[in-house]
């Protein structure tokens, strides 16, 4: 089923608010028409729109960067639409407000939808002009804010992601964006195991790294923190990394 656009308003014919400055928008939906028909409409209204066209995508995507409201579909390939939300939730730990459209309509689906995590839920076929209303209303209700708390916490070491700041026992730390972003997959579970692929696909999406890529991250990331006193990042080799409290007295 695809998205209906009545003409008037739904076309454009009304005036639209100016979009919330900096709001980005993920639309998950593996029919590409759908996709591409919010991508433009949303696009135009101002906001800075992403796509993904399945579950694995879509939390791949949420785990390395930052979205205001999600557009979700239900039944996407592999990972479907609700345990997606689920994983959002639970893994990692995000409040975004998500905006279920599915063709999908008893009530059912849509207590289904909630109980996973859902702020609202939209049926197919759809004006544009709702779901851009429905997106307003999610970012007015949530002050645009797109997690539980802006900073993630383990031991001495903290990092601030609406200031893009890093910190260990309230010390600045100077480190490089990849660093950076190795650094927060591992604030996101702190204390479990992260695996080199999980790792080697965040950081280096679009292409395999070379060799020794990952080791001068991980290198360049334990010096830094260990410049203040934070030594805590252990290597299972061969599997991955993990966050470890260490004992300050007497190592």
């Amino acid at each position: 089923m695809t998205a209906t656009v009545r003409g008037g308003e739904d076309a454009g014919g009304a005036a639209s608010a100016p979009a919330p400055e900096g709001a980005r928008v993920l639309i998950v939906e593996d029919d590409f028409a759908i996709a591409s028909n919010l991508d433009t409409f949303l696009s135009l209204r101002g906001f800075a729109v992403d796509a993904v066209y399945s579950g694995a995508a879509a939390l791949h995507r949420c785990s390395v960067d930052r979205f205001d409201v999600i557009l979700l579909d239900v039944g996407l390939p592999g990972l479907d639409g609700l345990t997606f939300l689920r994983r959002l939730r639970d893994e990692l730990r995000a409040a975004t407000p998500v905006l279920i459209i599915s063709a999908r309509n008893e009530l059912v689906d849509k207590l289904a939808g909630f109980a996973h995590g859902a702020d609202d839920y939209l049926t197919k076929p759809f004006a544009l002009a709702e779901v851009e209303a429905r997106v307003r209303a999610l970012l007015n209700r949530s002050g645009a804010g797109s997690v539980v708390d802006p900073v993630l916490r383990f031991d001495t070491v903290a990092l601030d992601r609406d200031r893009g700041e890093v910190r260990v026992a309230g010390n600045l730390v100077r480190l490089t964006p990849k660093a950076a972003q190795l650094l927060e997959l591992l604030l996101r579970k702190p204390g479990q195991l992260v695996r080199r692929a999980t790792v080697e696909a965040a950081l280096w999406p679009d292409a395999p790294p070379q060799a020794d890529a990952l080791r001068s991250q991980i290198h360049a990331l334990r010096r830094a923190l260990a410049d203040h006193g934070f030594d805590g990042i252990e290597t299972v080799h061969g599997v991955g990394l993990r966050l470890v409290a260490r004992e300050r007295n007497g190592r």
